[in-house]
């Protein structure tokens, strides 16, 4: 029944087209027989992936901020040679990026458009996947089911030199709306929940010199697009991915954007000379070209910054202690469980590394009750003998998040400028340690995680090679930070 309601609740989400009140979507919890006050409620909301915060205090789903908005797609050549259109990148931010691409369905006049596979070489198919990010482009290509046989594990992640990819036919499109090569296909989502995309065929002049009032406005967008997206870099930073760059680029921009003459990301990107996919820690970020992305801005210094009160006021042990991830708490009892522990509350201040007698009496009767409350219900499903072949890769995501949550709170806690420290390395901190969270919640959620082993592990040997590299850096960092500290102290005392 639990799960019943919890379905109607996300399938909300997923469906709903209006902007609504946090007052309304608590009336729709409590229509889904869901008990939540207005901070259980906002937290619902803004933990979806699914949901946007506007800056008048109301939310709108991704469902209802781009469903009917109008997107278009270029063929490329290579695709025109196959007869295929691969979606690609192309849907992004108006589709649900998690979706495997293959289940989009594109209509014309109504009518269901037939897919096609195609073969590419890999580095054109690449290209196709970029706004995902250059480092997730072979997972979403080795998902296509035209590479089934494809094992990317066995490969060590590495593709082969032709691959293949599902689209939709080209061919259709050229017996029924006499589609041909240098024609656009103008596209908009009809029902975000199910990925349906309505297409139309827009053709091209016939005087490439000749572009008209249509071409003109044309190139005015992509004027507009790049400035557009520059503003957007200094008003939101690089967000925690390129989808969330989008989706704040489309939105706020769509009346100007989302036109019957817009061009493509795509293209903007090859005509472009002031925006570029640049590194940022171990992934990838639009920004502005040549330029490094920055780990601070405006948009979040005072999120990195903790302030000379906050650190007055609690003792470093307490500090630590409250700032440990509900998440990764769930993950840390389950290892308790996994490696037969008798104590979980004493093995949880063994594991961060501090001492209950230095904690204040609060604290220690916080983390002692959340342990027993999470213990108590995540027995109740737990079956030893069942949890070997997970439970590995579990034990050895949660030791390497140790490390890296006491690296990050020791550098936290020091009060000094998070510019102070070396930006590359604080950025691949940060990605550590959230990629590590989110494959915690997937052990945690995913029936078939253990389909995944050979994949999780190879990931995290990457994680943890990364982070003893940049773990010297940081640590090096930290200990000038804390002399330097304490000068100033001692000084302060004469």
């Amino acid at each position: 029944m639990k799960k019943n309601r919890e379905y109607l609740a996300f399938q909300f989400l997923r469906t709903y087209l209006k902007p609504f009140s946090l007052l309304e979507m608590k009336k729709v919890l409590e229509a889904c027989g869901i008990r939540a006050d207005k901070d259980e409620t906002r937290l619902f909301l803004e933990s979806s992936p699914h949901v946007l915060s506007l800056t008048d205090g109301t939310y709108v789903t991704k469902a209802g901020a781009f469903t009917g908005e109008i997107f278009s797609m270029m063929p490329t050549g290579a695709e025109a040679e196959q007869g295929v259109l691969v979606p690609g990148d192309r849907c992004l931010p108006f589709i649900e990026s998690e979706r495997i691409l293959s289940t989009l369905t594109f209509f014309a006049n109504g009518k269901q458009i037939p897919s096609k596979r195609g073969t590419f070489e890999t580095d054109d198919a690449i290209d196709l996947f970029m706004f995902f990010g250059e480092e997730y482009a072979n997972q979403y290509i080795a998902s296509d089911p035209a590479n089934e046989e494809l094992n990317l594990a066995e490969r060590e992640f590495e593709l082969p030199s032709r691959i293949g990819l599902t689209g939709i036919d080209l061919g259709y499109l050229e017996r029924n709306y006499g589609y041909k090569l240098g024609d656009r296909i103008l596209c908009c989502v009809s029902d975000w929940d199910k990925g349906y995309i309505n297409v139309m065929v827009v053709h091209s002049s016939d005087n490439r010199f000749n572009l008209g009032e249509v071409g003109e406005k044309r190139l005015e967008w992509f004027d507009y697009a790049e400035e557009k997206l520059l503003e957007c870099f200094d008003l939101h930073g690089p967000l925690a991915s390129i989808e969330d760059q989008l989706v704040d680029f489309f939105y706020d921009n769509r009346k100007k954007l989302c036109v019957p003459y817009c061009g493509s990301l795509q293209e903007l990107m090859r005509k472009t000379r002031k925006v570029g996919f640049q590194n940022y820690g171990v992934e990838t970020r639009l920004w502005r070209k040549d330029e490094d992305v920055p780990a601070f801005g405006q948009w979040n210094n005072d999120v990195f910054e903790l302030t000379e009160q906050a650190k007055s006021e609690m003792s470093y042990t307490d500090f630590v202690v409250s700032m440990f991830p509900d998440s990764a708490l769930d993950a840390f009892v389950m290892d308790c469980f996994y490696s037969k522990s008798d104590d979980v509350c004493q093995r949880f201040f063994e594991y961060v590394e501090q001492k209950p007698e230095t904690m204040s009496d609060a604290m220690v009767s916080s983390i002692a009750l959340s342990l027993k409350n999470k213990s108590s219900i995540l027995s109740r499903d737990y079956n030893w003998f069942r949890d070997q072949g997970i439970g590995e890769i579990r034990h050895k995501a949660v030791e390497l998040f140790k490390d890296v949550f006491l690296l990050s709170k020791k550098i936290d806690y020091t009060g000094r400028s998070i510019s102070e420290f070396p930006q590359q390395e604080l950025i691949i901190l940060s990605q550590i340690s959230s990629h590590i969270l989110q494959m915690m919640d997937n052990i945690a959620m995913e029936k078939d995680a253990e389909d995944y082993r050979e994949a999780m592990i190879a990931s995290l040997d990457g994680m943890q090679w990364n982070f003893e590299n940049i773990s010297v850096v940081l640590d090096e960092a930290l200990a000038k930070a804390e002399r330097s500290q304490f000068k100033i102290l001692r000084q302060t005392s004469e």
